[in-house]
């Protein structure tokens, strides 16, 4: 082939081939922590792409999550890297290896080791590279780089947040909730899908236990909440030994109204905070 028709044709190649950036400019870059009664997050938008966030939670270690505005068709495999900025030459790369992807609203969950790589990197200076498959038919590849810019200005507020959330004895490996009418502990139909669930982890980790917290809403004196809460987590507890589940697997704790999801004085916050809290540990 005639080399002019060669170059020709590379430059007319569809953009399939190509890559996609996406990463916020020195101007916009920023980093947020937001604050939930139970949560706490470090969040940096993305511009065009979505959001990367760091999420820690009581009972739970650190953990990373990317969410994508458009999500992968069907799982694939992502990879994670530490690169110097351009005014970081003094810092070397590190290859973080690879890392599934998935469909869906989050592309990247990350636990414990892979996500404190990306934060102590953030922390030292380093810009962090995750690239994973176009979920269009577009780029070849999506590349988001994720800045360390003003990452420490806000770590005192982030590690404050962290510092108030409730503490739990133990480490949640896994977490499902289910809710409840107003005043009652009796499970309701439309909550077995999720205790089916945790009960196939359950069956399937045998080495496991799980911590059933019960909690009401605000209505009532308290003493009756931690009685009402008691009995929510004692019929999920009655459920699951119905179903097979050991009973020295099982622990049952009462919250009460101490610990609600929803601060509001809403029927919708009242409605969330009725509740049990299925935490599987070992």
């Amino acid at each position: 082939m005639n080399a002019r028709y060669a170059i020709l044709l590379l430059c007319l190649l569809p953009a399939a081939l190509q890559a996609a950036d996406y990463g916020p400019r020195m101007e916009q870059a920023q980093w947020i922590v937001t604050q939930e009664p139970d949560l706490c997050e470090l969040v940096q938008p993305v511009p065009r792409y979505g959001i990367a966030r760091f999420h820690a939670s009581p009972g739970r270690t650190l953990r990373f999550y990317l969410d994508p505005r458009i999500p992968l068709n069907a799982p694939d495999v992502g990879r994670l890297s530490l690169q110097a900025p351009d005014w970081r030459h003094d810092l070397a790369p590190q290859d973080l290896g690879a890392v599934p992807a998935m469909a869906g609203d989050t592309l990247l969950r990350l636990g414990r080791e892979k996500a404190l790589a990306l934060y102590y990197g953030l922390e030292t200076g380093h810009e962090v590279l995750i690239r994973h498959p176009d979920p269009g038919r577009g780029a070849r590849e999506i590349r988001v780089t994720l800045s360390p810019l003003r990452f420490r200005e806000v770590l005192a507020d982030f590690r404050a947040c962290q510092g108030e959330l409730r503490r739990l004895d133990f480490e949640i490996l896994d977490d499902w909730r289910i809710h409840f009418d107003f005043d009652e502990s009796r499970i309701r139909p439309d909550q077995h899908g999720e205790l089916r669930r945790a009960l196939a982890v359950l069956r399937d980790n045998p080495d496991t236990r799980v911590v059933l917290g019960g909690h009401a809403d605000e209505r009532g004196t308290e003493a009756y909440n931690d009685a009402l809460s008691l009995r929510r987590a004692r019929a999920v507890q009655t459920y699951l030994r119905g179903q097979g589940i050991a009973a020295h697997r099982i622990e049952t704790r009462a919250f009460g109204e101490s610990w609600p999801l929803d601060p509001a004085s809403t029927e919708a916050a009242w409605a969330l905070n009725r509740r049990v809290d299925i935490w599987l540990t070992r």
